[in-house]
């Protein structure tokens, strides 16, 4: 017998003559006593088939469960760090270095704007910085700079992918190959709905 119908056997009330009498007009019953014995077995059957709504959802709940915890392994960090890479080392991301050099601008002047978040760079521990070149068109580097004002609490690898990664709503271009003088403010506005930045 389940244990949590095991405790009402001790209190369900027994199956008396009495009882069986009340059928004595639906049915024909020879042996009082024998199908009072027999009701009694067969509610008892059904009582211990009863499952609670409380065992229910526990047996729902467990098959929910996962036996431990999902942690990633060493290969999805690794296919991780090498996709991280593999975007950082893209031949439009330039060492800060030549971007300096192709701005016209001191290292520290880009170190400065960097800082302000006038510039957008992308950093991958002891590498070094790299920004995308798309940010020396004055046009382009507006719309990066509106959108690291906008998403000051975003990281710089989600506002990378938001402005170099094609948007339905900019017809399958990505913002900085949409943008125009005309449209920065139109597509700042996208890509901000993109990171969900109302």
């Amino acid at each position: 017998m389940p244990k949590t119908v095991e405790p009402l056997a001790d209190y369900r009330p027994r199956v008396t003559v009495d009882d069986v009498r009340r059928f004595s007009a639906l049915a024909v019953i020879r042996d009082v006593e024998a199908f009072a014995d027999e009701l009694q077995a067969f509610v008892h059957e059904r009582l211990e088939a009863v499952e609670t709504v409380a065992q229910t959802l526990a047996r729902k709940t467990a098959t929910l469960r996962a036996d431990s915890r999902w942690v990633p392994g060493d290969t999805d960090i690794q296919r991780g760090r090498a996709l991280l890479l593999e975007a950082f080392e893209q031949s439009h991301n330039l060492p800060l270095p030549e971007f300096a050099r192709l701005a016209n601008k001191s290292r520290q002047q880009i170190y400065k704007d960097i800082d302000a978040r006038r510039l957008l760079a992308l950093n991958v521990g002891p590498r070094g910085q790299r920004l995308p070149d798309w940010q020396l068109d004055p046009v382009k580097q507006q719309l990066t700079q509106a959108v690291l004002e906008g998403a000051a609490d975003v990281d710089n690898w989600t506002l990378y992918r938001a402005l170099s990664e094609p948007i339905e709503g900019l017809g399958g271009r990505s913002p900085v190959d949409a943008v125009t003088a005309a449209s920065v403010g139109e597509v700042t506005k996208a890509v901000l709905n993109v990171l969900s930045i109302h």
